[in-house]
């Protein structure tokens, strides 16, 4: 009679436990990997000549390039890339992937946002815009010298579930090997990447 119960209750609470699971996704149908180029930089903005290539996408997205800030964009969304000062005092730039009051969690290198997978262009890790399977096909067909070790940490990187304060933001840089990964405070933001001049 109990192995009977057993076998009563059991399904029940796998399916229980399958409902609990959120299989629900979030998107952004306004952010796009392109950046724009402004003609006409009013006198209000800032313009940061960006050197480094931690926002590299594969078509050296915003390396070389001089940046147009917007430092009166009080409201930051989820996808703007923002310009901040780090904790060494220099300026720096990457990706808003979660916002005040919510909870970011990584699992194999795919970002979920309060348990929703975040389906959009930044939210897995990537290398020079290459996918984990499309980038390992890539290196070793081209016959590349690299690190095999530490790309698979980076295509398999699982961060543990992390509320941030109403404050707080967490953004990543677009390419996951060479930047930013951290909590953001709202106070170290400048302003918000628009495009570039030049």
């Amino acid at each position: 009679m109990k192995y009977n119960m057993l076998l009563i209750i059991f399904p029940l609470v796998m399916v229980g436990c399958s409902f609990s699971t959120s299989t629900e996704s979030l998107t952004d149908e306004i952010i796009t990997p392109d950046i724009e180029k402004i003609e006409d930089v009013g006198s209000e903005m800032i313009t940061h000549h960006h050197m480094y290539d931690n926002m590299d996408r594969g078509n050296h997205d915003y390396v070389d390039k001089t940046l147009v800030i917007d430092p009166n964009e009080s409201e930051i969304f989820r996808g703007d890339v923002v310009f901040f000062i780090n904790e060494d005092g220099e300026k720096d730039l990457s990706r808003v992937v979660a916002l005040p009051n919510e909870t970011i969690k990584i699992s194999n290198s795919q970002i979920f946002i309060n348990d929703k997978k975040l389906d959009t262009f930044y939210g897995k890790a990537h290398r020079v815009g290459l996918d984990k399977d499309s980038y390992f096909k890539m290196m070793d067909k081209e016959g590349n010298d690299y690190d095999k070790e530490v790309m698979k940490k980076v295509f398999d990187y699982n961060l543990k579930e992390k509320k941030l304060a109403e404050n707080e933001y967490y953004v990543i840089s677009d390419d996951w090997l060479r930047g930013n990964m951290k909590v953001l405070n709202r106070e170290t933001v400048i302003g918000k990447v628009i495009g570039y001049t030049k």
